[in-house]
């Protein structure tokens, strides 16, 4: 059995650069150990995005009380998980017959690989049950798959903390949160004021439960993609709402009982709480590939090296999504991707670039990101200026009652050269893909002048946040260059 590319793990970014290399003319494998979907489908993005949505509803009816909605809004915190399961069912039943129509062929066991052209398969003890649809993809004996090319796309698993072992009980890694919650506590401790922390704690606060959050370093979402501005209202609007947030302070330890846990803290307090969730961060999944076999080498961490293209130290095998150094997100994962199943069919010639991809932070407020924040614009050399709006002036977000965020676009102030952005508030997530096509185009800051609004819009505040600049640059004798950042990069 031959193929020219095999792929090792179904995540987001395997089973983008299955999809990718298919279009392509390529007849492609793909190897799953566990459910179809990886972790972004089971445990992460689908699920949490699921919960979240409930979340800011709730929010949302509430803060419309006396605006013409009577009757408060409450969570069931049961009902969601079910909710959440069937969506996430949904789409893993369909996703082996949506893989084959492209001509994929699946196989649901552990692959390993033998050396760079040959992948071993053998079956898999599978911790949850397949769907009906995946049981004639089992393999139910070891066999060997030839090919021409190799991507590693086996993805991370929640990262430990010695401090705060985990039972899977009371005290939970994210994976715990959404296969093992089978009911609300009423008192939740957040070990780590990251995506995942500040996500699945604002959940749990909408759905009732009280919920402390604790971060080691000096600011909630501390990444470079993320602003400080961001995260000092994401901060402010978790306190008013009853979040508690405490930063530079750090879990000494944790102790769990027989229906909740003691933690120790860095100022020498405790406290008691029926849950602890620790996020502090992923760590990626690697166990059993057989890389040492072949000589790939890895980072001190375990990431696997990779080239520009996304190729490991072994000709022929690449590697992309969070079993690799860079940031750790599905986005991040499709844009590997579509970078390697390129270059593992046609050759290599793209170039991975994480400043084109958005990052997105769904909480109390949605937050994304695009391109160079305007300290890294400074650090490249730029001398960087901002251009801001803030919700309290649109139409939209006054007849939302939802006024509380900001448009950042930052540019270089002797060119006009557009470098990046960030929004916070409202559908955010959608309208960083304006920012991130602005970022690639030869027009650049203009690009925000050139396009035609629907009024009243979220996406109309990228024009009025720019309109002062670009009238300035216009009067100005200056030589403007346009182009984003991104527009001339390959």
């Amino acid at each position: 059995m031959t193929f020219d590319l095999v792929v090792i793990g179904s995540g987001p970014g395997g089973y983008k650069a299955a999809i990718t290399a298919a279009h392509l003319g390529a007849k492609v494998a793909l190897i799953e150990k566990d459910q179809a979907g990886g972790t972004c489908l089971n445990q992460g993005c689908i699920p949490k995005k699921t919960l979240l949505h409930l979340a800011s509803l709730i929010e949302n009816c509430n803060d419309l009380q006396s605006h013409g909605l009577v009757g408060a809004a409450r969570g069931d915190f049961n009902a969601a998980m079910r909710h959440k399961n069937e969506v996430v069912a949904g789409i893993r039943d369909n996703f082996s017959v949506w893989l084959k129509r492209l001509g994929v062929q699946i196989f649901l066991g552990e692959g390993r690989l033998v050396d760079s052209h040959n992948v071993e398969v053998a079956p898999s003890r599978f911790a949850n049950p397949v769907t009906r649809a995946e049981e004639d993809l089992l393999v139910s004996d070891a066999r060997t798959i030839e090919t021409r090319r190799i991507i590693i796309a086996t993805g991370s698993t929640p990262k430990n903390l010695p401090q705060c072992p985990v039972d899977g009980r009371i005290v939970l890694n994210s994976r715990d949160f959404m296969f093992n919650l089978d009911r609300l506590p009423e008192t939740v401790l957040c070990v780590g004021g990251g995506a995942i922390g500040v996500e699945l704690g604002y959940f749990l606060h909408q759905f009732g439960a009280r919920v402390r959050i604790v971060e080691k370093s000096e600011r909630l979402l501390n990444q470079a993609r993320i602003s400080e501005r961001a995260s000092n209202m994401l901060e402010r609007k978790f306190r008013r709402i009853g979040i508690a947030v405490d930063k530079e302070l750090t879990v000494t330890e944790v102790r769990a009982g027989a229906e909740s846990a003691e933690a120790s803290f860095s100022d020498g307090t405790t406290g008691q709480y029926d849950c602890v969730l620790v996020a502090v961060g992923r760590q990626p999944m690697t166990e059993g590939l057989g890389l040492e076999h072949l000589g790939i080498v890895t980072t001190v961490d375990g990431f696997v090296h990779t080239s520009e293209y996304l190729e490991t130290s072994v000709p022929d095998v690449y590697a992309i999504g969070d079993v690799k150094p860079g940031p750790m997100t599905a986005n991040a994962a499709l844009h590997d991707a579509k970078i390697a199943a390129a270059n593992a069919v046609k050759g290599n010639h793209l170039h991975s670039n994480y400043f084109k991809v958005p990052v997105v932070i769904n909480s109390a407020l949605e937050i994304a990101a695009v391109g160079l924040t305007e300290e890294q614009a400074e650090e490249a050399g730029f001398e960087s200026d901002v251009a801001r709006s803030n919700l309290g002036g649109s139409g939209k977000a006054r007849a939302h009652h939802d006024t509380e965020g900001f448009i950042e676009v930052v540019h270089d102030a002797e060119t006009g050269q557009l470098l990046g952005g960030c929004i916070v508030g409202p559908e955010a997530g959608e309208q960083i893909h304006m920012m991130a096509a602005a970022c690639q185009s030869s027009r650049g800051l203009w690009f925000f002048k050139d396009m035609n609004y629907s009024h009243p819009s979220w996406c109309e505040e990228l024009e009025t946040a720019i309109d002062p600049y670009t009238a300035a640059f216009a009067k100005s004798e200056k030589t403007i260059f346009r182009p984003g950042i991104l527009a001339e990069y390959e």
